[in-house]
């Protein structure tokens, strides 16, 4: 793209400026935090006055298709299950109508630990009086899926439960209960007003490569062999095509050999037969443009080196996993544990086929619900069965942690890898591709969501808005590429120097700063943006 005319400088530095300032203003659903912090909670409440649940905070945003929460708790909890948390909200701002609850006329109530709620179209004191709902009925779901001290949660604003619509105020009330013992706020109500201003600049990111040599790593639970169900095919075939793996981790192939797996899915890419290689341990399948070098069961998860030394610099080690489900806790520890003890061994020179320093991923249905250490033994290393598989690891190749890369949808601020919305769980982040960043650096991070995405985009890639209804998992884009050196003026680390590094350059206008200062002076100024257009990739 050619260098911007100097003439048009303040109108693209104003129109960034606006950018930048509507993508920090907005809330993304993945169970990080760092998005809310500059904004007042709306009430907090001292601690040690609950005994089951001690709440201590709640914060609240919106777009004008969401209502966002943010709940924090004396200590960890799952919020799915054993708690009797509910969430009261008067939807019209009228006391004198709906749950005649907590002070305030709720329409809604929702119990977060039975997974379910009412909704109360007229006034009633009888919590059973009302319409029975679930997850669905408000498009609700949370973040994280394991325990934490603090949830985010969204909830739509269109809702509509038997032709009522549910939010026809543009003021709520909102409380929270623990039961008979704590509620926030102690007295009275939150009261919101929704900001009815769009936001510009709202989330659509192609499904294309950030660069065309990056390499694709995919990861996709299918759903109890149904890439094979008739009904289904269709809609796997153009996933993956539009997709367009280099590398693909399937999960739940039980009744279909890795030959069959390779011929259905080698047959909807195209090309010859012999262009992909395939491995396989019970349900975990993987398919690869590169050669597999070595292959191993752990358990019931499959790990398979890839030659992959002419486009990464390096051989890459990829765990394809699919640890048990719900509520097995200690089996879901000990694979992962089990996967940690083989790293390590790899890590320490002292397994005879995968080099010590290889790139690694560790990518699949984690089936991460339950504890939150089992995602941080994924990241760090920290192995809890010691007596079965020996002390904790430095799983990088510089000795640090690895990269959970919480992919996003490509249209929407959320993270949830899986969805039901027959089942009375909410949709959640299961699924996870965490990486060694010390030589891999991440291109696209991308959940392929057909149902939440324009209509442009699913005819731009030949998609239909069901097709990845065709399993209650979400495929998972990794994209990644060697680490080159960086690029003078991408201050944002995205391998271009666009509006977006100008954004960042502005914000630092006149002031002394190491990280935008482009010429080495200390200082932001008109220099540095010559250096920046000097090297302007659009």
């Amino acid at each position: 793209m050619p260098t911007p005319h100097p003439t048009h400088l303040l109108s693209v530095c104003a129109l960034v400026a606006t950018s930048v300032y509507a993508n920090d203003d907005t809330i993304t659903i993945d169970g990080l935090f760092a998005d809310w912090s500059d904004r007042t909670p709306a009430v907090t409440d001292g601690a040690g006055d609950g005994d089951a649940v001690d709440l201590i905070a709640v914060s609240v945003a919106d777009t004008p298709e969401t209502l966002h929460l943010l709940i924090e708790v004396a200590d960890d909890l799952d919020l799915s299950e054993n708690n009797e948390l509910a969430l009261l909200i008067d939807t019209d701002d009228d006391p004198s109508t709906g749950l005649q609850r907590e002070g305030i006329g709720a329409e809604i109530r929702f119990a977060f630990g039975d997974r379910e709620g009412c909704f109360y179209p007229n006034r009633t004191s009888n919590e059973e009086a009302g319409v029975q709902i679930w997850h669905s009925n408000l498009s609700f779901h949370g973040a994280p899926t394991v325990t934490s001290r603090r949830f985010e949660l969204t909830l739509a604003r269109d809702s509509v439960i038997d032709g009522d619509v549910v939010f026809d105020d543009s003021t709520i009330a909102v409380v929270i209960v623990d039961g008979q013992d704590d509620r926030i706020p102690d007295a009275g109500a939150i009261s919101h007003t929704f900001d009815l201003d769009s936001i510009p600049g709202g989330r659509d990111i192609s499904l294309a490569r950030e660069k065309p040599g990056d390499v694709r790593l995919v990861s996709w639970n299918v759903l109890r062999d149904s890439p094979w169900d008739g009904a289904e095919a269709g809609k796997y075939e153009r996933m993956i095509q539009a997709i367009d793996p280099d590398v693909i981790h399937l999960q739940e192939i039980y009744q279909h050999s890795v030959t069959e797996t390779r011929l259905l899915f080698g047959g909807w890419l195209g090309g010859e037969e012999g262009d992909w290689y395939a491995a396989g341990n019970y349900d975990c399948k993987t398919l690869s443009r590169y050669p597999i070098l070595h292959q191993e069961a752990l358990s019931g998860n499959l790990v398979v080196l890839l030659d992959t030394t002419d486009v990464l610099g390096t051989t890459l080690l990829a765990f394809n996993a699919h640890t048990p489900c719900c509520d097995n806790d200690d089996g879901r520890q000990w694979e992962i544990d089990e996967m940690n003890w083989f790293l390590g061994r790899v890590r320490s020179g002292l397994h005879p086929s995968i080099p010590a320093d290889t790139a690694v991923q560790i990518v699949g249905d984690l089936n991460l619900v339950g504890l939150s250490q089992q995602l941080d033994s994924l990241v760090t290393g920290d192995i809890v069965y010691e007596s079965d598989w020996g002390g904790d690891i430095a799983p990088d190749v510089d000795g640090s942690a690895l990269l959970d890369t919480r992919p996003l949808h490509t249209e929407e601020r959320v993270s949830y890898t899986w969805r039901n919305d027959f089942s009375s769980f909410w949709p959640g982040r299961l699924d996870v591709s965490i990486i060694s960043d010390a030589v891999l650096e991440p291109g696209r991070q991308l959940v392929v969501e057909t149902r939440s995405m324009r209509q442009k985009r699913l005819s731009e890639y030949r998609l239909l808005a069901e097709d990845s209804s065709a399993s209650d998992h979400l495929p998972l884009i990794t994209d990644v590429r060697a680490i080159g050196e960086p690029i003078l003026g991408d201050l944002n680390g995205d391998g271009l120097v666009d509006g977006a590094d100008l954004g960042l350059l502005l914000s630092a206008w006149n002031q002394a700063s190491d990280a935008y200062d482009l010429t080495g002076d200390g200082f932001v100024t008109g220099k540095d943006i010559g250096f920046m257009l000097a090297a302007w990739t659009g």
